[in-house]
């Protein structure tokens, strides 16, 4: 009795491994699929990711952190959530709602408002090249990307997590996305703030004019340009805290903005050396970025260029602040506009 118990146990388990044969190592792998939710017998055929862009010209290398990798899954997905009005409070406010692509990525407002109708502490600071910042928020205040977009999500859009895990995974374009990005898993607080976090390191700007100068071609700027870079660099010192390539130093200053009631880098630090002091901005993109500083109190970039040459003991001619002023719209590469993505519609 146990000689044939143990044949058919033995015969059992052949039928097993013929019903599940081992994947030929040379077929394709398949399109990626996703059945979602399932009680529906909902399938949805994604196209593949469009690659991650490289770097354009003039910036480094895009940082991909340890903790978040770039990934090209990812990006997709953060760009369908930066347009997302799901992910608010009122279900009408999203990202771009204040970071607007047709503004470089900040806000024509001085102060943009909330869902809740409250208006910032500060202007909207643009998003061009926050991939390689080492802190983020004009005071610095949080030391992580992704921190930064956990804090906004919650006080600028007033996220509910419960309505976003009700209503997301209702969409199978969403649903697929997140199970692509992140191995299976589907939509949660942590995979929404990575992913807007990858797509937002995408966010850059270069290969401008005067990169193009720099690669070596000499008629992509005017002389004045050329003449303007001197003054930049020399004669106003603008370059001690715009240090090419990104055109900012990571460091805070009191640059005489503002009033009192705004700490700046104080706040964070409790050091009162640090009142009213603030992180220097890049430069690249700011024909597109209008008003200026962390107040939005100047509305043209010949006012905030004025400003600064108030406070240098270096005095420029008329014709060095032309220059000069030339020189930084040479800092902007042709404003290239972003199509909003069709959202996935949820059921």
């Amino acid at each position: 009795m146990k000689r044939a118990m143990m044949l058919l146990l033995v015969a059992a388990a052949c039928r097993g491994d013929k019903e599940k044969p081992a994947p030929k190592a040379d077929k394709p792998p398949a399109p990626p699929v996703e059945h979602v939710p399932r009680e529906r017998n909902v399938k949805v055929d994604l196209p593949p990711a469009p690659p991650v862009p490289d770097a354009p010209g003039g910036l480094p290398a895009t940082p991909s952190p340890e903790h978040n990798p770039t990934t090209a899954e990812k990006v997709e997905l953060g760009r369908l959530l930066f347009f997302e009005p799901r992910l608010s409070a009122t279900g009408s406010m999203s990202c771009a709602s204040c970071h607007q692509p047709e503004h470089g990525f900040a806000s024509p407002e001085k102060r943009s408002k909330i869902a809740t109708g409250k208006p910032n502490l500060r202007h909207t600071p643009s998003l061009y090249n926050t991939a390689y910042q080492q802190t983020w928020a004009w005071d610095g205040n949080m030391p992580v990307l992704e921190q930064l977009i956990d804090s906004h999500w919650r006080g600028q859009l007033g996220a509910s997590l419960e309505t976003m895990a009700a209503e997301l995974p209702q969409a199978p374009g969403y649903a697929a996305r997140f199970a692509r990005a992140f191995q299976g898993d589907p939509a949660t607080r942590n995979h929404v703030i990575e992913a807007l976090g990858a797509f937002v390191r995408t966010i850059r700007s270069g290969d401008a004019p005067w990169d193009r100068k720099e690669a070596g071609n000499a008629e992509a700027v005017s002389a004045d340009v050329v003449a303007g870079f001197h003054v930049f660099t020399e004669r106003a010192g603008c370059a001690t805290c715009h240090t090419p390539p990104l055109y900012f130093d990571h460091q805070f200053y009191n640059r005489g903005v503002g009033d009192e009631s705004d700490p700046g880098r104080a706040r964070v630090t409790a050091d009162s050396r640090h009142t009213g002091a603030f992180k220097t901005p890049g430069l690249r993109g700011l024909i597109e970025t209008a008003p200026y500083f962390h107040d939005g109190s100047a509305a043209t970039l010949e006012a905030a260029v004025d400003h600064e040459l108030a406070r240098s003991e270096r005095p420029l001619s008329p014709d060095e602040r032309r220059q000069l002023v030339e020189f930084l719209r040479a800092l902007s590469p042709a404003p290239s506009p972003m199509v909003r993505p069709e959202l996935p519609v949820v059921p």
